[in-house]
């Protein structure tokens, strides 16, 4: 029952979604990532820690980041402690997850094809979220790139900015070592009050 009425509501979430702007006229107000983010959080504790991947946005890094681009790989981070990016490369790699620090959206989805990922974790700014809604086909089983399925959890960043953005780095640290579902606070991205 509960699986059906959170079904119903990721449904009308996205069914809803292109009107979002006159139901906040109206004074309805909702968070898709928060909704899409509960409705898949069972499916992806399932995906064993090999096919997860945490992938962020370019914006996280440290405009002093030396960090090559790679066509393959992304933002190759250096670990150079100028921003937590490396931090989490290196709590990825202690637990077995897949890292990448993305230079756009469309890299992303690239790259989450040629890689044997089947659930990520990312950072996106609302702007990059409503493209992504716009641009890929999101189904009840995950996003569908190609022929290939993605289940999601985003964390939004702090703000609309491509320079020198923030996220919640504890909550993401939480994900990665206790699981989605079992992330203390987990509020569908954003930290739940105290």
């Amino acid at each position: 029952m509960i699986r059906d009425c959170s079904r119903l509501k990721f449904m009308s979430a996205f069914f809803f979604f292109p009107f979002r702007s006159f139901l906040a006229r109206l004074g309805i107000r909702y968070d898709i990532s928060r909704i899409a983010n509960a409705y898949y959080r069972e499916d992806f504790d399932r995906i064993p820690a090999a096919e997860k991947a945490v992938v962020l946005p370019h914006c996280l890094i440290a405009e002093e980041c030396k960090a090559r681009f790679s066509k393959v790989e992304g933002i190759l981070c250096m670990k150079c402690k100028k921003c937590r990016c490396g931090e989490i490369r290196s709590l990825c790699e202690e637990k077995g997850w897949q890292f990448y620090i993305s230079p756009s959206a469309n890299f992303t989805k690239r790259l989450v094809q040629r890689k044997k990922v089947r659930a990520a974790v990312g950072g996106a700014c609302d702007f990059e979220i409503d493209r992504g809604i716009r641009s890929t086909p999101i189904t009840l089983k995950g996003v569908r790139l190609k022929k290939k399925k993605v289940i999601p959890q985003v964390i939004l960043t702090a703000r609309y900015d491509c320079l020198q953005n923030d996220i919640d780095w504890e909550l993401l640290k939480r994900i990665i070592l206790e699981g989605a579902g079992g992330a203390f606070g987990w509020n569908g991205g954003r930290r739940a009050e105290p």
